[in-house]
Order: C-alpha cells, then structure tokens, then sequence
C-alpha cells in the first residue's frame, strides 16, 4: 500500500509539478543597449555617483538583476560585428556576414527571426528603438534585406508580418533616396497600420489597438530621437514608447517585446561620453517600465537586458585617476553644441575666439578653474585649431550629417567632448566598434538558461525555448 502511495505521489508530481516548473515565459522583453559595453555601463554608474573624494557605486536597475553573465557577439565575416550581424544572431539565431540584414552570409537564405516566430505561435510582437525604426537593429527583427543601407526596402517590407507594435523613430526615406518611390507610410496604411505620429494620436492609443506604427513627434529631421541630455520640451522618451507598447499589445497569450536604445551607438561613434551616460539613463528608464509590469507577473515575464557589440573601446581611468564628477559641467551634446556653433557663424562669422571660449565653459565646464577645469596651453591650442577651421576655414561642419561620417574638421564640440573626457577620465580607443563580449543582465521566467557564458545565436534559442515557440 504505501509503495503504491509512492508511485503516486512521484506520478503525481511528475504530471503536475514538473509541468509547474516548465511553465513558459508569457511576456518577454529583449532590451538591446546599442553599443553599449559593459564600460558604457560602468561608466553612467560612477557618472551617478560621482562626489569628489568619495568611492561609491550604486547599480543601474539592470546591474541588479540575479543573471550577470556575457556574450559574444562575432560576426560570420569578422570577429568585429556590425550592428545589422549582431541583431541578424539575436533574432534568427544564425550567423551572417557583416552588413546583411536577416539573409545568410550568401544572401540566398531569408532566416526565419523571432519575430516572425512568435506571430505564428499566436504572441504578440513590438519592436522598438530610439533611432529609425528602419535602421539595423530594430530591422533585423522583421527584414531580409542584402544590406542594412536599403533603407526604402526594409522600409516598405516592415508591414509584410502583421507585427502590432512599432514605437520609436521614422523611416529614413519613406519616398526613396530621391524621393521618387512610393510612399513607405502609405504602403503600411494600404496594408492595415495606423499611424500615431503626433502626440494626441499616440495618447489616444489604448489596449488591444492593432498594427501601431508610433513615430515620436519631436525628433531630428532624419527620423531619431533627440538627445536625452538635451531634454527637448515634450519630446517622447524610450520610456514613454515602451510603457505605452506594453498598453498596446498586453494579452492574455503573451508577447515578445524589441527595444533598443540606438543612441547609446551613436554617442560613442561620437566619443560623446556624457550623451552616452544620459543615453545609457534612457534606456535604464526604459528597463524600469517593463521591471513595473515584472512586479505585477514575476511568474510569467522574462526581460533580458544585453548589447549588440561595444563601441568607442571606452575605458576607465587614466593614470590610475577618474574624476567622473567632473562630466556634469557638460550640459549639451555635442551634436547641439554644433548646431549653436553653425547658427552663431550663419550671425556672426566674425566671432572671436573668446566669446567661444565663453560658450565652451558653459556648456562643457572647461576654463572654470573653480572646479578644477582650467585649461592649459595645449588644450587652449585645440579648441583655437578647431576654432579657426570651423570659422576661419572654408570647411562646413554639417550638424546632422550621419552619425557614421568620418570628416576631417574635428569640431570645437568635439575637441571640448575630447578635454573634458580626458580630465574626467575617460578615454576611447576608436570612434568604432571593438570586438569585446558584451554583457547580459536577466531576471524573471527561465532566467537561469542565461547564467553561463553562451553566444549571440544561442539568445534567440533559449528566448524561443522559454516562450514554447
């Protein structure tokens, strides 16, 4: 008798208990941190807790998470990915050559991605990014496309898998690069999605709305999101794309959510640390949107917080010497310090050297010798040089010109960026990706399937794993 009570028991516990335990994720977030190395972590970190003469680091909410462990991230033609590569592993779980988007290394094959994946299972899919929503990253979530600059194609084929959710950034040229082509916005309403590109139209959006293409209103003429240091008035954050993305596709089957914080990238291209911090916070905002819906269904959410590569070989520390609190004199990105410089040349073309001298210690501390920012003969003879080839010269510094455009002209905001990272002690090593691990933070449904040290293609196996897609 008792033997037989055992054999029950076991049985029992086998059909119930075991099926307990495996319970999949319902609701997934996939935050990717764009560029963002551990170092561009760490670094936001000492930014926030910067007190001179005080040692103290207090975490991002995603250094708190219980998994912290890293991935690598190389590409099937280099061990130095590209943004379009890395996401091409993270959503499909295969290897491509650098600049394809979604396609095998051959560009024969059009990889099946998560996206895709789940949409058939019957989840609920949102991508989002604080860059256009066509550009690498968020792209490889939906698009094949030989290369990641066919803007206009992975532009038009976005609406082709009833995707309900897309917040962020426009479209690069949703008329093509010479304006020609079919609309790319109008090819999306044809096939069923609406548009919220202003701010009533994306308050009006409510639960269980379907096929959302959510543009932020308030962002560069090229289709990103305003820098967060800058503070735009009434400009969306990632935060409010992401809170309302959740509004939008919550369900009782479940979903995958995409978010990318794009500009991490962009500022370390820009060797930009202090934008790079605020951009860093931006996304951690963004994080603690989906760690609130966390709370509420521990048992069935699973965010995951990673990167796609580092970029800019950031370090900290020179000579044994940081001094982070010394970033919180810049107030500006350097992108808008450009923009100030152009209007005040377009006005004034005859400035003097002096009065920039004025705006640089404004907007980036440096020349204040009350908080240890004076400037010595070498780092006057920079800001001069740029001075005199940004408003003497016949070379145009173009504000908004693509994040990825190398050019000679060092601007004077880049060369105030360059001093000021320097006092503070940060240093780059390139204005490009570099080929480190990046790092993986995770808490919630299945979590421990991400403790070790695993690959970029095993991201979206152990994702589809979880959700039983």
């Amino acid at each position: 008798m008792i033997k037989k009570l055992m054999i029950i028991s076991i049985a029992f516990f086998c059909a119930f208990g075991y099926s307990q335990n495996t319970q999949n994720a319902k609701y997934v977030f996939l935050f990717i941190g764009d560029g963002m190395g551990a170092n561009q972590v760490y670094a936001t970190e000492m930014y926030l807790n910067a007190k001179p003469n005080e040692i103290k680091v207090d975490k991002l909410l995603m250094n708190s998470f219980p998994v912290n462990s890293n991935m690598t991230n190389y590409s099937a033609s280099s061990y130095v990915t590209t943004s379009c590569a890395a996401a091409t592993a993270m959503s499909t779980g295969f290897k491509t050559n650098n600049g394809i988007i979604g396609k095998s290394p051959d560009k024969k094959i059009a990889y099946e991605n998560i996206s895709q994946k789940a949409k058939k299972a019957g989840f609920k899919v949102g991508i989002l990014s604080s860059v256009m929503i066509d550009h690498a990253t968020p792209a490889s979530f939906y698009a094949h496309q030989n290369s990641r600059n066919m803007y206009y194609e992975i532009s038009m084929e976005l609406p082709n898998y009833n995707i309900d959710y897309f917040g962020g950034g426009g479209f690069h040229h949703p008329k093509g690069k010479k304006g020609d082509q079919p609309d790319s916005f109008e090819n999306a309403i044809k096939k069923g999605y609406t548009i919220a590109d202003s701010h009533k139209e994306f308050n009006k959006l409510k639960n269980g709305d379907e096929k959302i293409i959510a543009i932020n209103p308030e962002m560069y003429p090229s289709g990103e999101f305003y820098w967060a240091i800058d503070k735009k008035e009434g400009a969306l954050s990632l935060a409010d794309f992401t809170k309302k993305g959740i509004e939008v596709i919550d369900n009782d089957k479940g979903f995958f959510m995409m978010v990318e914080g794009g500009k991490i990238d962009w500022a370390c291209h820009g060797n930009d640390g202090v934008s790079m911090v605020h951009e860093v916070l931006a996304f951690n905002d963004a994080i603690k949107e989906a760690y609130e819906f966390y709370k509420e269904r521990p048992d069935e959410t699973l965010i995951i917080v990673t990167a796609d590569h580092e970029t800019g070989a950031l370090s900290t520390g020179i000579n044994y010497a940081t001094h982070p609190e010394l970033l919180k004199y810049q107030i500006i990105s350097v992108q808008e310090f450009k923009r100030k410089m152009t209007e005040l040349k377009n006005s004034n073309p005859e400035v003097s050297f002096n009065t920039i001298l004025d705006l640089v210690q404004a907007d980036f501390g440096l020349g204040n010798s009350d908080v240890v920012l004076s400037l010595d003969d070498k780092e006057l003879a920079l800001l001069k040089s740029a001075y005199n080839k940004q408003f003497k010269g016949d070379k145009k510094v173009n504000a908004d010109a693509d994040y990825l455009t190398k050019t000679k002209v060092k601007s004077i905001g880049e060369t105030a960026a360059y001093i000021l990272n320097k006092k503070a002690g940060i240093s780059w090593g390139s204005g490009d990706h570099s080929g480190t691990p990046i790092p993986v933070r995770v808490i919630g449904k299945g979590q421990e399937e991400f403790s070790e040290y695993f690959d970029n293609t095993d991201l979206p196996k152990k994702i589809e794993k979880l959700m039983g897609i």
